[in-house]
């Protein structure tokens, strides 16, 4: 019995949250009422809502939270990048690296994220960091990763690894915030082939002349 509660209660959350979410990123957290998510979600009372959230500052922090746990596992599965022992493979992995992280930049509920970020992190410091940690600082990790692989194997010039990485995460984020994010345009299919052009400046940089 206590199983069938939990899962129950399990279930209203995830509602709750689902809910929020939708009404979050369509509205912002100042543009959203609890008795709007309550109708959204379904819940009929207060209570119910309270019981799972002390109010709606704590339901905002935990569909961030959620949102940027989402974003953040397509970066993860990057990390079983081979070692790069060559030019080829290290440009390989790059762009590999370069076209999630765009990828996952231009998805309308990244920018739709990221608007609501903006919009409340002084209201909320720490989201900040956590927005962050979600793909940006796993995309750099990943990256600076490669590059000190690649130095191992003598494939790159000895180089400032956190400079070049942000310089590669810094082009990308430039072509999702000009080139869609400002602009409220949908990303293209070519956009992607952007990263490759990226990618291929940063090679030229740390190889050896």
């Amino acid at each position: 019995m206590d199983k069938k509660v939990s899962a129950r209660s399990q279930r209203t959350r995830e509602q709750i949250r689902a809910a929020a979410q939708r009404l979050f990123l369509e509205s912002g957290f100042m543009g959203t009422s609890t008795d709007a998510i309550m109708a959204e979600a379904g819940v009929a009372s207060k209570e119910t809502l309270y019981r799972h959230y002390a109010n709606k500052e704590a339901l905002f922090v935990d569909v961030l939270e959620h949102m940027t746990l989402e974003q953040a596992r397509p970066a993860a599965v990057l990390a079983d990048l081979p070692v790069p022992r060559d030019a080829p493979s290290l440009r390989l992995g790059l762009t590999i690296v370069a076209r999630e992280i765009l990828s996952v930049m231009v998805q309308p509920e990244y920018l739709a994220l990221l608007r609501i970020i903006m919009a409340e992190s002084p209201r909320f410091p720490h989201l900040g960091r956590l927005f962050k940690d979600a793909v940006p600082q796993r995309g750099l990790s990943i990256m600076t990763l490669l590059l000190q692989q690649a130095r191992e194997q003598q494939v790159v010039d000895e180089v400032d690894k956190d400079a070049v990485s942000h310089a590669l995460l810094g082009g990308l984020l430039t072509y999702a915030l000009l080139d869609v994010f400002f602009v409220g345009q949908p990303a293209q299919p070519e956009l992607l082939e952007r990263a490759d052009a990226v990618v291929e400046v940063i090679m030229r940089a740390v190889l050896p002349h």
